[in-house]
């Protein structure tokens, strides 16, 4: 006799380098995750996808659970859908499984590709994923719900490097800098130009836009928005909610001053040009020195590797971007312009060249989820929207009888 799951109690957890986002009650899919934990907090047991330490990893999971979420072990109803990178052996699958049974008495597990919950999340099960996270800058690509593992490539130009980036270029700024020693002489107390301080600019709303074909530096104004761009009849919708039109958003970044007032921990501080400049990386990933691909090559060279040829131009017209590296202002018309040049100009063009690059968000039907700020968590949507189908059924997830009857390994039979 199987254990009837109620909605309300499924949980779904998603798993980062940098955070981990979780929630219970599936119920209700028009919500982001009640619960959002730093990883650093738990020493990090996640970086570069890759599992560090299981003891860590068990206690931040353990926390999510009893702690955060508040489910009680003794009598634990609540099966959990756990969101995880696509290059994840089937070791660390295994064990991840044994954890939730046997050590936090689930009623139920189903294990989840992060990629394919992000297509989900936005309403497509055919595409290509754009995730830009903390450690890792991942390009994978799905056909009808199938992962094209040929198609998967990843690099370290991330998030943290981005940061850095921006780091390097405050410690030239010498206006920053008197600005520091100010306020350090006025509290008598020393206050650091630091990676913690890099990274909370650039993740301020508007501070950072991510420009078009710029030359910032010699001059701010006269950034120019591709015609190619402009005259794309979906472009603005494609890049906010709002659908603003492609011309008005050239005119507000000729608006841009050339310093940019923040508060930080009750101080004022201007930060330069450069701060325009922080998303460039991923496109020369030789500012970092890095020889890694540059995200436009990444996503070109991956489209190309993908089976069948007919579904290459469908790809280019579904692509997701999703993480919390993509939430700058702008991103999604500086990754169009990068991939532009690779399409075909002519019309006599084949039909397997793609000729557009179109991306899908957060449908607007999750009158919530739909605003900008919350497409990082299109993975989080895309497992709660899972979650409600597969936790109605025992066929459909892996059920504490079924780990019970054939151990770890039953997780490669019910999963995505």
């Amino acid at each position: 006799m199987s254990l009837t799951l109620r909605e309300e109690n499924f949980v779904v957890i998603d798993l980062g380098s940098y955070l981990t986002k979780a929630g219970i009650g599936a119920n209700d899919t028009n919500k982001p995750p009640s619960v959002i934990v730093s990883n650093a907090d738990f020493n990090n047991p996640i970086k570069d996808e890759e599992i560090t330490s299981w003891e860590d990893l068990e206690n931040l999971l353990q926390h999510v659970l009893f702690q955060e979420i508040g489910i009680k072990k003794s009598r634990n109803d609540s099966p959990v859908l756990l969101t995880v990178p696509q290059s994840w052996t089937k070791e660390q699958l295994e064990r991840l499984v044994q954890i939730f049974f046997e050590n936090f008495n689930a009623p139920g597990v189903y294990i989840a590709t992060q990629p394919l919950m992000a297509l989900y999340g936005c309403g497509v099960v055919t595409g290509l994923v754009v995730d830009i996270g903390h450690n890792t800058t991942n390009v994978s690509i799905a056909v009808d719900s199938c992962l094209q593992l040929q198609s998967n490539f990843s690099s370290a130009v991330a998030g943290k490097e981005l940061t850095a980036f921006m780091l390097r270029s405050m410690e030239k700024d010498d206006i920053l800098i008197n600005e520091f020693k100010k306020h350090s002489e006025e509290s008598g107390e020393e206050i650091k130009l630091n990676e913690e301080f890099a990274r909370y600019v650039k993740e301020l709303p508007g501070v950072c836009n991510v420009l078009v074909g710029h030359e910032i530096e010699e001059n701010l104004l006269s950034v120019e928005i591709p015609a190619s761009i402009v005259s794309t009849p979906s472009a603005a919708k494609e890049d906010t909610p709002a659908a603003v039109d492609a011309v008005e958003e050239q005119d507000a970044l000729k608006k841009i001053p050339d310093r940019e007032e923040i508060e930080y921990k009750g101080k004022k501080f201007t930060i330069g040009r450069y701060r325009h400049r922080v998303f460039d990386p991923l496109f020369d990933p030789s500012l970092v020195g890095s020889d890694s691909m540059s995200l436009a090559d990444m996503i070109r060279t991956a489209v190309h590797y993908c089976e069948p040829l007919e579904l290459r131009p469908k790809l280019m017209d579904n692509i997701v971007l999703t993480g919390g590296g993509s939430m700058m202002s702008g991103a999604q018309r500086r990754l169009k312009s990068e991939m532009i040049p690779f399409n075909p100009v002519s019309d006599n063009a084949g039909d397997l060249q793609p000729r557009s690059v179109k991306f899908v968000r957060i449908p607007e039907y999750f009158t919530v989820l739909k605003e900008a700020k919350y497409q990082q968590y299109a993975s989080w949507l895309g497992g709660l929207i899972v979650a409600k189908l597969v936790f109605i059924d025992p066929k459909n997830y892996i059920s504490k009888l079924d780990y019970n009857e054939s151990g770890p390994a039953v997780v490669h039979l019910k999963s995505y």
